[in-house]
C-alpha cells in the first residue's frame, strides 16, 4: 500500500508499506476451492439483498452462471410469494434492524431455476460483520428428493393407519421391560373395537391388559413372551380376555426386535377371533351332543367309554351300557307332530340326567333312543336299583305345551365285561336286548344272553336275502277271492304277500314282514306286489278270464309317504293300461287314524284316480267316528279276531253287527275276513254283511290256480257245505 507525492522538480515519489498477504490469499484460495466444491450452494449477501458471491453449486441449482448473479437481489433466486415477502423483510431490517429469518435455523422455502420450474429447498442464514459491514451467508439444498421420500413415508404411514383400522383386531407394539412386565407401546384405534378399550389405558398401565386376561391365561401368556425374547422366535397365541364389550376371544401374530439397547420389542396384531372361537364351539357341540336334547351323542358316547373303562379295569368294576327306547313314540309323532315330538324327547333326556350320576353318561342314539353308560357297578342289586330308578323316573308325566304326556320305557342291558369289552359289541348287545324287550311288550327291561346274539345274527341274515329278494323280484302275490253273500258271485279278491325263496321255498308274510317293517324294506316289498298284481291282472284281461278288483295292502310308511305311493300307482297304471278300477287299496286302521288330515286327502285323491280304498281289520285300532265319517270309504273289513266266535260270543256278535249297521249308515260295504264255516257265512248274511272272504270261499291261491278258481267257480258248491 502506497500514496503518491509529486516532488518539484516534477518526480513522483511513492511513500508505502509493503505488508505480506501471503496467508491471505492462500486463505482466500482455500475457501474458493471450498466453496466451489462444496455441495450445498453458498451465496454472500449484503444489507441491501444484493448478492456478493456464490459458488459453483449455486450455478448448478438454479442454472443462473455466476457472473448473471453478482449483484443482483437474492429475491431472483425464489418465485412468488416468496420473493415478495424476503423484500419485504429485507426493507423492514434496513429500516428498523429487525431480523426474522437471521439466526432463525434452517428454513423450508421454495427456488426458483432459471427456466422458471420451482423446487424445494432448505436455507440456513447466517451473519457476520467485515470492515464494519454486515454481510449474510445464505446455505442452501436441494430437497426435493428429501420431500418424496418424506410424502412416500407419509402415505406409507397411512396406508398402514388405514389397513391397521380396517383390521378386525388391533395393531400393536410391546416391550418387554427390565421388571418382567409387559408394556404396550402403540396401539392402533381397533383397539376401541376390539377391547373397549383406549390407546391411553393400554400404554399408560402395563397391567390394564393383564388384570383383564382370563387368569387361566394369564401365565402361558407372559411365558410365551418370555420364551420369545430368549429365543427371538414369532409369537402365536390365542388367550381370552374380559372387556368392557364382553368377553372376547383374541388371536395374536408378533415377531420380536432386539434393539441396540438390548430391550426386545414385538411388532405384531391381535384379531378378535371370537366368532371363530364360537362357531367352532357350536361346531364342537355337534360333533359329540344331540341339538334336539342336549344329550350327548354316539361319538361322545364311545369317547367317554374310552375313558372310564381302563379305570373300571383297574378297579375291578362292572359298566353297564343301556339301550333305552321310548315306548310308542311313534304315535306321538304322527298326531302331535315331529315339533311336539322333539320336545317331549329333550324333556325326557332332561328327566334321564336328574336320575343319572355326574359319572354316567347319557346319550342319544338317534330317534326315541338313548344311550346310559353306567359306571362303578359293586353289584347286579346295584344295576337293577339304578334300573329300576330310572324307569320310575317316568312314573310322573311330562309336560309338553300345556299337555301331558304319559311315557314308558323299554329298556336292553349288556354288562362290561361279562357281555363283552368292547364299546361298539356291547352297544349292540344293549340294541339287541332292546329289540327283545320291546317284542315283549312296553315298559320291558331284558338283560343280553348269548342267545339273542345268535338271533340277531339271523335277523341280519334275514334282512340280506330280503335285499336279494327284492334285486330278484322274488315277492309274489297270492289271491284271496271275496264272495258277495247275496248274489252268490266272486266280486273281489286280496292280494296277500309271498315270498318264493329259491331255497327255502314259499316263504309266508308272518316270517319275514317284521323285518321288513324293521329295516324299512316293507314299502319296496309293497311296491313290488303292486306290481307284480297289475301284470296278473293284464294278464287275465288279455285271456278272457273274468277280472274283479284286487286290494293291495299298503304300509302304514307308505300311505304317510303319499307323494312316492301316489307316483307308484300312476306309472303301474300306465305301464299296464289297466282300468284303475280293478285296483283297490287296504290300508290298516292304524295308519288311517295315525293323521288322518293326511289319510283322508290322500283317499280321496286315489278316489279321483278311480281308486276305492278299504280300512282292513277294523275294530283292532282306535277309530273315531268323527273322522271315520269323513273318510271317502269304500269299504269296511272286520278283523278275523270278531268273526272266529261271531256265534258262540255275545260280545264278538254285538260287535260285528254294529259294524256292519254303522257301515251302511255310512254308505260303506262291509267285508268280514276269516270265514271259515257255514256257521260264520249264515250268521253274516242274516247281519247284512256285504261281503266275505276265508277259507270256506278259497286259500288263497297263485296265479294259475286262481285262474282255474275263477273259470271253475259255482256257488252251489259252496252250499254243499251247509
Amino acid at each position: 500500500m502506497s500514496r503518491p507525492t509529486r516532488l518539484p522538480g516534477g518526480d513522483v515519489l511513492w511513500d508505502g508499506v509493503l505488508i505480506d498477504v501471503t496467508g491471505h490469499k492462500r486463505a482466500e484460495h482455500d475457501l474458493e476451492i471450498i466453496m466451489n466444491h462444496a455441495y450445498d450452494s453458498i451465496v454472500t449477501i449484503n444489507e441491501e439483498g444484493l448478492i456478493l458471491s456464490v459458488n459453483a453449486a449455486t450455478s448448478t441449482l438454479f442454472g443462473h452462471a455466476i457472473d448473471d448473479m453478482l449483484g443482483h437481489n437474492v429475491s431472483m433466486l425464489m418465485p412468488e410469494p416468496f420473493r415478495s415477502t424476503h423484500n419485504t423483510y429485507i426493507t423492514r431490517y434496513i429500516q428498523t434492524g429487525e431480523s426474522r429469518i437471521i439466526g432463525a435455523g434452517p428454513g423450508e422455502f421454495e427456488g426458483q431455476r432459471r427456466d422458471g420450474s420451482r423446487f424445494p429447498l432448505e436455507m440456513a442464514l447466517s451473519e457476520v460483520r467485515m470492515e464494519g459491514r454486515r454481510i449474510f451467508i445464505a446455505v442452501m439444498r436441494d430437497i426435493t428428493h428429501r420431500k418424496k421420500t418424506e410424502a412416500a413415508l407419509r402415505e406409507t404411514e397411512q396406508v398402514l393407519l388405514n389397513i391397521a383400522a380396517n383390521l378386525p383386531g388391533m395393531v400393536f407394539q410391546r416391550v418387554l421391560r427390565a421388571d418382567g412386565r409387559l408394556a404396550f407401546t402403540f396401539v392402533s384405534d381397533g383397539c376401541r373395537e376390539v377391547l373397549g378399550m383406549t390407546l391411553e389405558q393400554l400404554c399408560a398401565d402395563p397391567d390394564f391388559f393383564f388384570n383383564a386376561l382370563n387368569p387361566y391365561d394369564r401365565e402361558p401368556f407372559i411365558g410365551t413372551y418370555r420364551a420369545s425374547a430368549r429365543t427371538t422366535e414369532p409369537v402365536e397365541d390365542e388367550f381370552r380376555i374380559a372387556t368392557p364389550i364382553g368377553n372376547r376371544w383374541l388371536r395374536g401374530w408378533s415377531r420380536p426386535r432386539k434393539m441396540d439397547d438390548g430391550t426386545v420389542v414385538w411388532d405384531g396384531v391381535n384379531l378378535d377371533v371370537t366368532d371363530r372361537k364360537q362357531a367352532e364351539e357350536r361346531l364342537l357341540f355337534l360333533v359329540y351332543y344331540d341339538p334336539v336334547t342336549g344329550a350327548g351323542n354316539r361319538a361322545m358316547f364311545l369317547e367317554r367309554f374310552s375313558r372310564i373303562r381302563p379305570l373300571a379295569e383297574r378297579s375291578g368294576a362292572a359298566l353297564a351300557v343301556l339301550s333305552l327306547g321310548i315306548d310308542r313314540f311313534s304315535i306321538i309323532n304322527a298326531s302331535m307332530g315331529h315339533t311336539v315330538g322333539d320336545q317331549v324327547l329333550a324333556a325326557a333326556a332332561k328327566r334321564l340326567r336328574r336320575h343319572l350320576e355326574a359319572t354316567d353318561v347319557l346319550a342319544r342314539a338317534g330317534g326315541n333312543r338313548f344311550l346310559i353308560l353306567l359306571g362303578e357297578l359293586s353289584s347286579d342289586s346295584a344295576l337293577a336299583e339304578e334300573i329300576e330308578d330310572l324307569v320310575n323316573s317316568f312314573s310322573e308325566p311330562i309336560m309338553v305345551e300345556d299337555q301331558e304326556f304319559d311315557l314308558t320305557v323299554s329298556i336292553g342291558v349288556s354288562v362290561y365285561p361279562r357281555d363283552d369289552t368292547d364299546a361298539e359289541t356291547l352297544i349292540k348287545n344293549a340294541d339287541t336286548a332292546l329289540h327283545r324287550a320291546k317284542s315283549q311288550g312296553p315298559g320291558t327291561i331284558q338283560f343280553f344272553t348269548a342267545e339273542m346274539s345268535a338271533l340277531a345274527a339271523r335277523t341280519l341274515s334275514l334282512q340280506s336275502r330280503l335285499r336279494h329278494a327284492l334285486e330278484n323280484e322274488e315277492f309274489i302275490a297270492y289271491y284271496q277271492p271275496q264272495l258277495h253273500l247275496s248274489t252268490g258271485t266272486i266280486v273281489g279278491m286280496e292280494a296277500l304277500v309271498r315270498w318264493q325263496d329259491p331255497e327255502r321255498g314259499l316263504v309266508f308274510p308272518g316270517d319275514f314282514i317284521p323285518i321288513a317293517e324293521e329295516c324299512g324294506l316293507i314299502d319296496a316289498i309293497c311296491d313290488q306286489v303292486l306290481r307284480y298284481t297289475a301284470r296278473s291282472l293284464r294278464s287275465w284281461l288279455e285271456e278272457g278270464i273274468r277280472t274283479v278288483p284286487v286290494a293291495v295292502n299298503i304300509s302304514g310308511r307308505q300311505f304317510q309317504n303319499s307323494r312316492r305311493l301316489l307316483s307308484s300307482l300312476e306309472q303301474v297304471l300306465k305301464e299296464t293300461k289297466i282300468d284303475p278300477s280293478l285296483i283297490e287299496i287296504e290300508l290298516t286302521e292304524s295308519s288311517a287314524m295315525s293323521d288322518p288330515d293326511n289319510a283322508i286327502a290322500v283317499v280321496k285323491t286315489l278316489r279321483d284316480m278311480g281308486i276305492a280304498c278299504a280300512i282292513d281289520d277294523f275294530g283292532t285300532g282306535y277309530s273315531s267316528l268323527g273322522v271315520l265319517k269323513r273318510f271317502p270309504i269304500a269299504k269296511l273289513k272286520i278283523d278275523r279276531s270278531f268273526v272266529q266266535d261271531v256265534t258262540t260270543d255275545a260280545n264278538d256278535a254285538a260287535i260285528v253287527s254294529a259294524i256292519i249297521a254303522m257301515s251302511h249308515a255310512l254308505n260303506m260295504h262291509v267285508v268280514a275276513e276269516g270265514v271259515e264255516e257255514m256257521r260264520h257265512y249264515q250268521f253274516l248274511k242274516e247281519m247284512g254283511c256285504d261281503q266275505i272272504q276265508g277259507y270256506l270261499i278259497s286259500r288263497p291261491l297263485p296265479d294259475p290256480a286262481l285262474r282255474r278258481f275263477m273259470r271253475e267257480w259255482r256257488f252251489e258248491a259252496l252250499q254243499g257245505h251247509a
